[in-house]
């Protein structure tokens, strides 16, 4: 039997929301599986054999404990801060539970990509699709106004979440926490509401943003662009290098505009419609 899943791509964190809210976005990876004699893999034209500590072996051994053969096709960018990573344990979790009979568990598949990205924001909203905020025990889906339009500035380098996550501080000033509460509750609020003025009590992020702009300053450049061509809202989008930017109807044009002046030809700007399907 082949097993057949797909799952979005995400963006974490959308500022105060550190590890906690993700939001699903349409572009997805696609993966098939079908038992085999050893874990491989085809990509493209190429195929290769996996090793036990690759994500997708992880996932797929998680989900049925066996070995497959897995096809994948993702158009989600690699490194750049939109929960590929995510969406590839998701989708591969998914086949393969699909691989050894008739599955749609999604809990079940929820628990494995948790377990190896480490943190819950990423993997429901790849599973579970829309506006979530996240722990590895519970899931509470978000509203989100029906007049915010995410875009997306994808920057061509890549940054890993590792080494951004390397230079967060284990501490936390007690006056940067209750800030950063403040601004996470403006953020769900102003979401909610597509409240412009809610929002802007929302913008910046002294935890993880702050610790990591040395890493990609054009992170921060895109962020100020889209403000001022008038987003409601930017931030980082996960760890980076990507900014995420809800824009209106509007002002969606000029959004794009002012991203794309900051990349020119060395990156590129998408507006994104909200994936609210998740993991199929």
């Amino acid at each position: 039997m082949i097993g057949f899943a797909s799952a979005p791509a995400s963006s974490a964190n959308l500022g105060p929301g550190f590890d906690v809210l993700a939001l699903a976005l349409s572009l997805r990876c696609s993966a098939t599986a079908e038992p085999s004699q050893s874990m491989t893999l085809t990509e493209g034209a190429s195929t290769s054999r996996l090793e036990d500590r690759d994500i997708i072996s992880r996932a797929v051994m998680a989900a049925v404990d066996q070995p497959m053969h897995i096809t994948l096709d993702n158009e989600i960018p690699r490194s750049r801060g939109l929960g590929s990573s995510a969406a590839v344990a998701a989708a591969v979790a998914g086949a393969a539970l699909k691989a050894v009979g008739p599955s749609n568990d999604r809990t079940r598949v929820f628990e494995i990509v948790t377990e190896i990205e480490g943190h819950a924001d990423n993997a429901a909203a790849t599973v579970f699709g829309g506006l979530v905020a996240a722990t590895p025990a519970g899931i509470q889906r978000l509203d989100i106004h029906e007049s915010l339009h995410p875009v997306v500035g994808i920057p061509s380098v890549h940054l890993k979440t590792s080494h951004a996550r390397a230079l967060l501080s284990a501490d936390v000033p007690r006056d940067v926490a209750a800030r950063s509460l403040a601004r996470l509750a403006f953020l769900i609020e102003g979401l909610a509401r597509g409240n412009k003025a809610t929002l802007a009590q929302a913008a910046g992020d002294e935890f993880h943003e702050s610790a990591r702009a040395h890493l990609s300053p054009v992170t921060g450049d895109l962020i100020a662009a889209a403000v001022s061509a008038g987003a409601l809202h930017a931030c980082w989008s996960g760890a980076g290098p990507a900014a995420l930017a809800f824009a209106t109807s509007e002002t969606k044009g000029r959004v794009i505009g002012a991203m794309a002046g900051v990349l020119g030809t060395d990156g590129e700007v998408i507006a994104l419609p909200i994936d609210t399907d998740g993991l199929i």
